[in-house]
């Protein structure tokens, strides 16, 4: 038997039976179809959740059993019989926190989780309107250009503030306020 060569069977299209082939995305790598473009489809090379735990409580949509989930955005609850259900229960905050959105002046500030799972504050006017923030914003007047924004931020062992206006970018402490 040869090192290099594989040992695993190979796997065929539940469309097709064509054989599966690993092929190269911007999100990464992933098993499609041989057969393509006749043939679309696809499966993740990894899965992309964990099961947590099995709950006793049965799915409102199949009746089967619920299970705790991590995913790639957090914890939820989702149908043990994923993919043919889907459904899922994701933790909603109960406060949702919004913010006059200082550059379109129309819509509102909130918290959004991006596809790395970092938290950032964006504009509900998207794609019209593009402003968003790293950190969690506060409504202070900035000293030096009165913008109604700031972010507050660590520097040299002290906590200052930060102008969220992009063009000010002004650093100040309580005390300069």
């Amino acid at each position: 038997m040869s090192l290099f060569k594989s040992t695993k069977q190979t796997e065929y299209c539940p469309q097709c039976n064509h054989p599966l082939v690993i092929k190269r995305s911007k999100q990464g790598l992933f098993w499609g179809c041989s057969n393509y473009p006749e043939c679309d489809y696809l499966k993740p090379l990894h899965q992309a959740t964990h099961i947590i735990k099995t709950l006793d409580d049965t799915c409102p949509e199949c009746g089967s059993l619920l299970q705790v989930k991590q995913g790639s955005f957090g914890m939820f609850i989702g149908c043990s019989h994923y993919p043919e259900c889907t459904f899922t229960v994701h933790e909603e905050n109960d406060a949702v926190e919004e913010w006059d959105c200082p550059e379109c002046r129309t819509h509102k500030l909130v918290e959004r989780i991006g596809r790395s799972g970092k938290r950032f504050y964006a504009c509900t006017g998207y794609p019209e309107c593009k402003f968003t923030l790293p950190s969690k914003p506060i409504e202070k007047a900035c000293p030096q250009c009165n913008y109604p924004l700031v972010t507050q931020k660590k520097q040299r062992g002290k906590m200052v503030y930060l102008c969220a206006n992009k063009l000010c970018k002004h650093v100040f402490t309580e005390e300069e306020n």
